[in-house]
């Protein structure tokens, strides 16, 4: 199934250069058999998502209070897609590109002029709930989808490899 989606109204969530990842390994994927997530699961990600922001939440040992609800940004989630696509297509999961690209390098190229910028990475799990409770129980990207500076962010999803970026300009 060639099949690649972007994905419109989605709200993912990361911290300012933040390098700690999900314990998951990534494995070898054709092109063949590219899949990306429904419109509907971004909006249940970016609900998840926003619903912790507003309530507060224990990321570890911290206590993060409630953060304004994030806004979907289309050049973040260019971003995002972007660095999914190159994990998928090279077979790698860190938050450098193969290209030796960082997420400030990816969102500047994607044109969103930020002041704050970072990121959120995931590989294998099978859903959005899956992933964001993953995240959520990580301190450190828990921590980053809860950081209050974060205003917009941008997500994709490729064949098991999750990301989401969160800036502020």
């Amino acid at each position: 199934m060639n099949k690649m989606i972007s994905i419109q109204s989605l709200l993912l969530i990361s911290s300012f250069f933040f390098g700690s990842y999900c314990s998951k390994e990534p494995v070898n994927i054709t092109n063949d058999e590219v899949e990306s997530a429904s419109s509907e699961e971004i909006y249940t990600m970016l609900s998840a998502i926003n619903a912790l922001r507003a309530s507060g939440c224990r990321c570890g040992g911290k206590w993060m209070a409630s953060a304004p609800a994030l806004k979907w940004d289309s050049q973040l989630e260019q971003a995002a897609l972007g660095h999914a696509r190159d994990m998928n297509n090279n077979g790698f999961f860190d938050h450098t590109g193969s290209d030796g690209s960082s997420i400030g390098t990816r969102v500047k190229r994607a044109g969103y002029n930020w002041g704050s910028v970072g990121e959120n990475i995931a590989w294998g799990y099978e859903d959005v709930p899956a992933v964001v409770e993953g995240w959520r129980v990580s301190a450190g990207h828990c921590e980053n989808f809860m950081n209050p500076t974060y205003q917009d962010m941008g997500a994709a999803y490729i064949n098991g490899y999750w990301v989401q970026t969160l800036a502020r300009h």
